[in-house]
């Protein structure tokens, strides 16, 4: 996926703060092959110091996967898929945070 948020009001630069963003608002990404593709965001967790979205396509249920946070070398936001052992202890993360909040 490409460097480019956009949340379902305004634009999502990279200097703004993920706080910004709440759960349920539709994001976009651009990939690499110039498709925008839109997910609902529904969290962001931080990771040994690394932080990654939870995401989730608009047409499944309860069905969440992680993007990290990156810079590439001109410092514009890249996102990642983790592999799948460490999404398994990111969604492990995610489900006992979410479970906390109820």
């Amino acid at each position: 996926m490409s460097d480019e948020i956009r949340d379902n009001q305004d634009s999502f630069e990279q200097d703004d703060d993920l706080n910004a963003l709440t759960e349920g608002d539709i994001i976009e990404m651009i990939g690499d092959d110039g498709e925008t593709v839109s997910f609902i965001f529904v969290d962001a967790l931080e990771y040994e110091g690394d932080v990654y979205l939870a995401l989730a396509e608009p047409d499944e249920d309860d069905a969440v996967f992680f993007l990290k946070i990156e810079q590439d070398e001109e410092g514009n936001d890249v996102y990642n898929a983790p592999d799948e052992e460490l999404e398994d202890i990111l969604f492990k993360r995610f489900t006992e945070m979410r479970g906390s909040e109820e």
